[in-house]
């Protein structure tokens, strides 16, 4: 049996075994699986996975997806209680943590993250935005007025220096307390009881009322709109997703460059369409998740001087104009850049001055 991957309103569109690029999901409505049944449905594709929630927007997107193809019950997703007997807290770079200075309440059966605050160890939830401070080879440096959460942290570190600081003796630690100041900040230590079938790293929860210590499983719940433990060996239906790249919609009016800014800046950079599969695994995106009408900027502009138009890092080689036609240089120095509409997912040319919000991409990032 393939997986078939939903596509907007078209009904179903088969894809071939390969790697996407940008996230696309796919819900399979045969009912009675347990989880790691689902989990094995979804990896007869080898590149997908039971999905992983990032934020709210993924959720948004999820619970959209699901009343939009008519379905109105529940979903195993990714999120699992590690297999480990004892719960054991580790350094984001993969070492078991052993340090005597901490003070961190790991045992409470919620996701914590270690932190120093007022030059003392403390833990907070994962979700919390603070500084955080990265290592390189043996310095560290404290990231000051950039908080986020821990994997925003973590992301940011591996992109700039090597991880989010480990500390592993006593010269380490101190070294710690002096960079570090009297702010408090991000450490690599994390402790969480549940994980994700892909191991990607995501803070988000929003758990319902109804808990249960004992279930080691999670679904989705369609009605009350929240993850629920359930027991892992429960019926429900799959829900799947492949791609290595997240759409991350801005609902924010920018011109072309600035929106271009705030993605490198706070993301992987702005979207990019490179073939069919990111077309669709946009053009998905939209139709299930952003509340604004668009259109949407996207990562293409066209060279001034030469007229081509190009993506930050090579020239246009798919495409998906409106009415299929590339536009063409009006004039020599026009400053044309790419908006994608969003009732028919088709390209068009606009002035790069207008405002509009825009399509930035994440990489998705894997713990240890």
């Amino acid at each position: 049996m393939s997986l078939v991957w939903f596509m907007l309103c078209s009904g179903f569109v088969h894809f071939t075994f390969s790697t996407n690029r940008l996230r696309i999901f796919n819900f399979t409505g045969t009912p009675g699986k347990n989880w790691s049944d689902s989990l094995q449905e979804c990896k007869m594709d080898p590149s997908a996975s039971l999905v992983t929630l990032y934020d709210e927007e993924d959720f948004t997107f999820v619970i959209n997806f699901l009343t939009d193809i008519g379905h109105d019950k529940t979903a195993w997703f990714g999120l699992h209680k590690h297999k480990q007997p004892h719960r054991v807290a580790t350094w984001s770079n993969g070492e078991p943590f052993k340090c005597n200075h901490s003070n961190v309440n790991l045992a409470n059966g919620t996701q914590r993250c270690g932190a120093i605050e007022n030059k003392t160890w403390a833990d907070f939830n994962c979700s919390d935005q603070l500084s955080f401070m990265c290592y390189k080879d043996d310095v560290f440096t404290l990231i000051e007025n950039e908080n986020r959460n821990w994997c925003e942290a973590l992301q940011y570190c591996r992109r700039h220096y090597t991880d989010l600081v480990t500390i592993s003796n006593e010269t380490q630690h101190q070294q710690v307390i002096d960079k570090g100041k009297n702010d408090t900040f991000w450490i690599g230590l994390m402790y969480d009881e549940w994980k994700w079938a892909d191991n990607s790293c995501s803070t988000f929860r929003t758990w319902g009322k109804d808990l249960k210590e004992s279930s080691e499983c999670a679904i989705l719940s369609h009605s009350g709109s929240s993850m629920i433990e359930r027991a892992c060996d429960e019926r429900s239906h799959t829900l799947c997703s492949k791609g290595y790249v997240r759409i991350k919609a801005i609902n924010e009016s920018r011109t072309w460059e600035k929106a271009y800014d705030y993605c490198e800046k706070n993301h992987s950079g702005m979207l990019r369409i490179m073939n069919k599969e990111d077309q669709e695994a946009v053009a998905q995106w939209l139709n299930h998740t952003a509340n604004v009408s668009g259109p949407f900027w996207i990562g293409v502009r066209q060279s001034r001087v030469f007229g081509f138009w190009i993506w930050s890092n090579s020239t246009v080689t798919y495409n998906n104009w409106e009415n299929g036609r590339q536009p063409e240089p009006e004039r020599h120095l026009s400053d044309h850049c790419g908006v994608i509409n969003k009732t028919d997912f088709t390209w068009r040319e606009e002035d790069c001055w207008h405002q509009h919000p825009f399509l930035c991409e994440e990489e998705i990032l894997l713990m240890d």
